[in-house]
């Protein structure tokens, strides 16, 4: 259900970047429980030249309050925000409800939070005299942001269809299957960041209402992490890394929480297969019409490479739809590529 509703905003000048003006839109939407609430997200203009068009990023994992979009620009603004409109919605769990659990990769549920956005946007730019149209948009994600986009683009494409063309959807190196990124990680006993378990954990039990007792999956290393440097989201993503240098997974995640026959690693599971857009036990009747284009390395060391191999394989390759798969590096090596290439593009369909 669309509840996208105006509730105001402010002008704030981005002094890293004087061509670009930044506000905050505060909008109502609902929760996972479908309850009404007001979410924020950030809304940046070029601030000298006409904007070449309007892009919904939906941004990458972040930790600290201070990560959010509306406070600090996310990194595809380096890239794009001179050029493009950039409507970037906070998520749950940050900005206007920074007090909340963030429902990490609940798919459904962010992109209903995403399309809100959008539409609440149209007053706000309406008022800036902008030659744009919310009517045609651009879609752009990377690492949550890209199962993020791909989740946007099936909602607009079943529901909204009517009302927003989506000209291109550009995702990189994204958890598209959720289920297959905890298999993995079993499998091989390595996470490349440890902060995705906790994030997992209590994103998971609160997207779906799991009741899911965290001392049953976090060891005591965990446990302490959570409590000092997670938990309040004071520390930001890079910080955590650096705070959290083992990536053996038992180091973190008890010998209970990687054993799927015991029901309560079951239930976590299962919500994960839930937050999974394609995987084994996912079947959508859903197929991208839009254009797709699907970045990821084979050197990922954050989101495995075999969920952009589930992606194609319930995807195929076709005219509308391109993967680019490569040797890129890490996964943060290879987001500066993603975005350089979504700038390229970008370049060449509007001269």
């Amino acid at each position: 259900m669309l509840t996208g509703i105006l509730l105001g905003c402010y002008m704030a000048a981005f002094a890293a970047n004087p061509e670009v003006l930044r506000r905050t839109l505060y909008y109502r939407s609902v929760d996972q429980n479908g309850d009404s609430l007001t979410l924020s997200g950030a809304v940046s203009v070029p601030a000298s030249k006409d904007a070449k068009g309007v892009i919904l990023v939906t941004h990458y994992t972040i930790a600290a309050k201070d990560e959010a979009p509306s406070v600090k620009p996310t990194s595809e603004a380096k890239y794009l925000a001179e050029d493009y409109v950039l409507l970037t919605p906070d998520y749950i769990g940050y900005g206007a409800t920074a007090d909340r659990i963030h429902p990490y990769l609940h798919g459904e549920l962010t992109a209903t939070n995403c399309v809100d956005m959008l539409f609440a946007a149209r007053p706000l730019l309406d008022t800036m005299d902008l030659d744009v149209s919310l009517d045609s948009i651009y879609l752009m994600g990377y690492s949550q942001g890209g199962a993020s986009a791909i989740w946007t683009l099936k909602k607009l494409e079943e529901e909204y269809s009517d009302r927003v063309y989506v000209k291109h959807c550009f995702v990189g190196a994204g958890p598209y299957d959720v289920a297959e990124t905890y298999d993995e990680a079993i499998r091989t006993n390595k996470v490349g960041s440890p902060l995705v378990i906790p994030m997992l954990v209590e994103g998971t039990n609160e997207s779906y209402n799991l009741g899911l007792d965290r001392s049953f999956f976090y060891t005591k290393a965990m446990e302490r992490k959570y409590n000092k440097y997670i938990k309040d989201k004071e520390y930001g993503v890079v910080e955590i890394f650096f705070l959290t240098l083992n990536h053996r997974v038992s180091h973190w995640l008890t010998k209970e929480g990687m054993d799927k026959t015991l029901p309560m690693t079951r239930k976590l599971y299962d919500g994960l297969v839930r937050s999974s857009i394609v995987g084994e036990h996912v079947h959508y009747d859903w197929e991208p019409e839009s254009n797709l284009y699907v970045f990821h390395s084979y050197k990922d060391d954050i989101v495995t490479f075999r969920c952009a191999e589930h992606l194609q394989q319930r995807y195929p390759e076709r005219e509308n739809i391109t993967y680019d798969f490569g040797n890129y590096g890490s996964h943060l090596k290879a987001s500066g590529i993603f975005y350089s290439k979504v700038q390229q593009m970008l370049r060449e369909l509007n001269p």
